[in-house]
């Protein structure tokens, strides 16, 4: 819900975002039922800010918030913007979960340098430092890369390279 609020919050839901939406909700193996309530919100923009209060206070309580926030920052960049709203919403939602202002930053800055990096044939420095940063911080925080968390969205290969590497990066 949080993340179809993230593709709703710009005011249309783009081809890209409905895309990965889809994708999670067969990842997690969601209900047609709830599926069909999910799709309907983010297309009619209906989750009250009571509703995203209650999803975080829920959320604050597990281990799962960098990964959603990972997965929140992919869902605002998948139509390839970062618009201020979406910004926004996730900076609360950060606040909500505890994550520090400067951890939000750096996994800001990972999305939108492994959307962007992954045209080059050779990352410029800024962007690897910028994955480096984020792998670092994900490390410190003993996050867990779910198989369905995108560390790309833009380009599938790059994607397995970057978990390829978070996973290399873990094992040593």
């Amino acid at each position: 819900m949080l993340v179809a609020a993230v593709a709703a919050i710009d005011s249309e839901l783009q081809q890209s975002e409905l895309d990965l939406l889809n994708q999670w909700m067969e990842a997690f193996k969601v209900s047609a039922k709830t599926r069909e309530k999910v799709l309907r919100m983010a297309r009619d923009q209906q989750l009250s800010q009571e509703a995203i209060e209650r999803l975080e206070t829920h959320l604050a309580k597990t281990d799962l918030a960098y990964s959603l926030m990972l997965d929140m920052l992919n869902m605002a960049t998948a139509d390839g913007i970062l618009m201020d709203e979406e910004k926004m919403l996730l900076m609360e939602v950060a606040d909500s979960l505890d994550i520090r202002y400067q951890d939000f930053n750096i996994l800001c800055d990972f999305v939108q340098s492994a959307n962007q990096a992954c045209d080059l044939q050779s990352p410029e420095p800024l962007f690897e430092h910028n994955i480096q940063s984020a792998f670092e911080l994900l490390k410190d925080k003993n996050v867990a890369i779910f198989p369905h968390t995108l560390l790309c969205v833009s380009s599938p290969q790059f994607d397995r390279q970057l978990k390829e590497r978070w996973y290399s990066t873990t094992a040593a």
